[in-house]
């Protein structure tokens, strides 16, 4: 058996751990780092949850950290095209032998604990970032906080907290307060707290719960920093000045647009901030970071262009809230006159009748496909819902089929509705020659 083989027969294995579900709690997850002597203890860590953004601002903290000459650990979830790309150093995924090394290490406490497949990723990436000597590692929650694999940081450099909506409702309560409750659960005594969530109300419970948690601070982004003059480009990219602290950024170039995005921007320059007498970063090493974010931390796919003429726009985003800000972004880029071919796919507990709602004004044709995976909703199903809100629907028994005919068809294209949606399609994207 090849390498390559036996690579693949692992992680089948530990994708199959997803028989065991959902289980939140720490329990397995301290179990199982114990067993490797506790590798989360032995560097810092900036610790963020959210719904929606948590991914971005890891990566721009992580792409200014490494700009500035930080060895920056970075674990992500999902991934889109592999599983190494949960786990990487300074942008680079975790080699497989590394990954077959630990997974052989930790194989008899996975069976005798029933250990989850996010808590044995979790585990992993704590040991290889130990064994690698980073010097920080920016850690996002899986799902929640304060029961996620990843709360077992114990005094973090700093909290961050993005925007809060609607997700996960059946494990983190049915209304906002309460999923702010499950989010704000990774805060610490003695760690700040930086808020990137705009709503008033959840930004007082955000506050009141950093009291209790005797948090050494609690930062909202709109009390400690503005923005003006944002200059949104047909390549959806960005240009903005910020003020934060006593900092001046004119003309900051952004890979990454949108009003969403700025907040994302705002909530990684303030933690930064923070943390500048331990990690400081010039300024030339934050303008780098920013403007090329997803080259440098290697995370992609965030309303991301793949081809300019006609457009092919990708994007992970998988709920409601997502699915606003890139019609918004589109928007404000200069796409506001285009109808769009739209390749959809979702997981079928997600609220894909409000999805579907908010595409219709924007729609030409729907394109509707169902990613292998058992939670998506089949085809079939999604085409028959799409009909209430657009006409003009397609179903597909492949990702792959429906990219083909969204290509084909030679209008502007957009590809959305989760992670493993996006990992197919970049697949099937492969075999083709785009035009950038």
């Amino acid at each position: 058996m090849s390498q390559k083989d036996s690579i693949q027969d692992l992680l089948s294995y530990l994708f199959s751990l997803h028989r065991f579900g959902i289980k939140p709690g720490l329990e397995r997850i301290q179990y199982l780092l114990s067993f490797l002597d506790n590798p989360e203890t032995l560097y810092p860590c900036i610790h963020v949850a959210g719904t929606n953004g948590k991914g971005s601002v890891c990566s721009i903290l992580a792409s200014i950290l490494q700009s500035a000459g930080y060895k920056t650990g970075l674990y992500t979830s999902p991934h889109i095209r592999l599983f190494n790309e949960r786990i990487r150093i300074n942008g680079e995924c975790i080699p497989d032998e590394d990954i077959a090394r630990l997974a052989s290490k930790m194989m008899p406490e996975i069976e005798k604990e029933h250990t989850t497949f996010f808590e044995v990723t979790t585990a992993m990436a704590f040991a290889w970032f130990a064994e690698q000597n980073v010097d920080i590692a920016i850690i996002e929650t899986g799902m929640g906080g304060r029961l996620d694999g990843t709360n077992v940081l114990h005094s973090p450099l700093a909290t961050i907290i993005t925007s809060i909506d609607l997700d996960h409702t059946e494990y983190l309560g049915s209304d906002l307060i309460s999923i702010a409750g499950e989010k704000a659960g990774i805060m610490k005594k003695g760690s700040p707290v930086i808020i990137g969530e705009h709503r008033s109300e959840l930004q007082t419970f955000f506050k009141n719960f950093a009291i209790h948690k005797q948090a050494s601070s609690c930062l909202i982004i709109d009390e400690e920093s503005s923005v003006q003059s944002v200059r949104y480009n047909k390549d959806l990219t960005m240009s903005l000045d910020l003020y934060i602290g006593n900092q001046t950024f004119l003309e900051l170039k952004s890979e990454r647009a949108g009003p969403h995005q700025i907040r994302n921007i705002q909530t990684a320059l303030l933690t930064l901030h923070e943390i500048s007498s331990l990690f400081p970063c010039d300024e030339l090493s934050i303008r780098k970071g920013l403007e090329f974010t997803s080259l440098i931390s290697g995370i992609h796919g965030r309303i991301q262009l793949l081809q300019t003429y006609p457009p092919v726009i990708i994007d992970v985003g998988h709920n409601p809230a997502c699915i606003r800000r890139l019609l918004e972004t589109i928007d404000i880029c200069g796409y506001s006159q285009n109808t769009w071919q739209i390749v959809f796919g979702a997981m079928a507990d997600k609220p894909i009748q409000e999805m579907l709602r908010l595409f219709e004004p924007y729609c030409d044709v729907l394109l509707a496909c169902s990613p292998h995976i058992e939670r998506a909703m089949p085809a079939s199903q999604l085409a028959l819902l799409s009909k209430d809100y657009i006409q003009n629907t397609e179903y597909f028994e492949s990702v792959a089929e429906a990219v083909y005919k969204g290509i084909e068809m030679k209008k502007p294209l957009l590809i959305t509705g989760s992670f493993y949606l996006a990992e197919e399609a970049l697949q099937a994207l492969d075999t083709i020659k785009l035009k950038k």
